[in-house]
């Protein structure tokens, strides 16, 4: 297993948690439409991937990152211009037929499928639906849509909150829809939670039909299996001394933080010449780590992304108290709310940082404390000082 950090991994690369694996097929073959749910950084996309790439008899899957999409005719369009290249649609003769009325709008055809070019005068949700229908041969689709979240979060701000409900209705319609439920399948996931921006829109009825799979941090002899995987691509020996000592140092065993820390370990050791690995260099690696701005910033941009003005001071100050503190009490986060007035509301933000994986209450319900205590000091050092 290489040391990945930066994109997904796939192949030998993925670290294959079969409990895991077996549950999302569970709940697949039975037919449920999935919300992959999980904070940032866990293997939400390395877990599709696995899927893709991985299809059981009769599965075709289909993979879709739509994190730039800003327009509901926009992501239809999208998702029909990857659809039509897939086997399941490809043999149809009724979608063949259905396309041939509407050349002049095609892009191009080729070996990789049909593609359409923009035209707004196209209902392409409409158009979906209508290749989504035909008769499959006994195959199932499952469409796989990353980024959906940042998705709903786009419409909202160019086109306001009630272009993004009927965008959830769309989807929960097309899901619904008799003739390609019994064929189609969808699963949803993103970078932040789906569940918070759709309570914030009082519309959580449009995706209560999505059955949730969480995806957890690792268990600590996962964890130790995966980092005895990793040293078997690099050039030093860890004890189990010292993988016991970086998984406490951890505490948040997620994957990245895992491949991040034997980054840094691989790279002292190149660039000091360090032979053998000790709890100092253990620890320089640490530190290392928190110097690596791109391992940690995307925490802080996305609240300046998703948060403005007191929203955003609100969230900040939260996180700088926890930092400062080792925990933030459920008092001092009301007395937060009263200074940014949001009394009525802060309970919604505190979900979304619990969901993103800032915070948890897991220890007390009264106090709130960083998943990870190598986040809770980037923040300390970088943004709340």
């Amino acid at each position: 297993m290489k040391i990945q950090t930066g994109n997904p991994a796939r192949g030998n690369d993925f670290f294959n948690r079969k409990n895991l694996i077996q549950k999302a097929w569970d709940l697949i073959e039975s037919g449920n439409h999935i919300l992959i749910a999980a904070p940032r950084r866990v293997g939400k996309t390395s877990l599709m991937y696995f899927l893709l790439d991985h299809p059981k008899n009769n599965y075709i899957f289909l993979y879709l990152i739509t994190e730039s999409v800003n327009n509901e005719n926009e992501f239809f369009r999208r998702v029909v211009n990857k659809v039509l290249k897939t086997d399941f649609i490809q043999a149809s003769q009724k979608v063949m037929a259905f396309l041939e009325k509407i050349v002049p709008t095609i892009k191009k055809v080729g070996p990789s499928g049909v593609e359409f070019g923009v035209n707004e005068e196209h209902n392409y949700r409409e158009m979906l639906g209508k290749i989504l229908a035909s008769p499959s041969e006994g195959k199932k689709l499952i469409i796989m849509l990353d980024e959906f979240p940042e998705t709903l979060e786009n419409i909202i701000e160019d086109e306001g909150a009630s272009a993004g409900r009927h965008f959830l209705q769309s989807n929960r319609e097309l899901r619904q829809q008799t003739e390609i439920s019994d064929q189609v399948q969808f699963i949803y996931t993103g970078s932040i939670g789906l569940e918070n921006v759709v309570s914030q829109l009082n519309a959580v009825n449009t995706i209560n039909d999505l059955a949730r799979l969480q995806i957890p941090p690792l268990k600590k002899e996962q964890a130790e299996e995966m980092m005895n995987l990793l040293l078997k691509n690099v050039d030093f020996e860890l004890s189990e001394h010292l993988i016991k000592y970086i998984l406490e140092k951890i505490e948040w065993l997620i994957p990245f933080y895992l491949q991040s820390v034997m980054q840094e370990l691989k790279d002292l050791c190149r660039d000091e010449h360090i032979t053998q690995i000790t709890e100092a260099v253990v620890d320089q690696a640490f530190t290392n780590m928190l110097e690596q701005r791109q391992y940690f910033e995307h925490w802080h941009t996305r609240l300046r992304t998703s948060f403005k003005g007191k929203d955003y001071s609100f969230v900040k100050n939260l996180l700088n108290v926890a930092s400062e503190n080792g925990f933030i009490s459920s008092n001092e986060i009301y007395d937060l709310a009263v200074k940014y007035e949001k009394e009525e509301t802060f309970k919604d933000f505190v979900g979304s940082l619990i969901y993103d994986g800032y915070i948890n209450n897991h220890g007390n319900p009264a106090k709130y404390r960083y998943n990870s205590p190598i986040l809770r000091m980037w923040w300390r050092q970088n943004v709340a000082n």
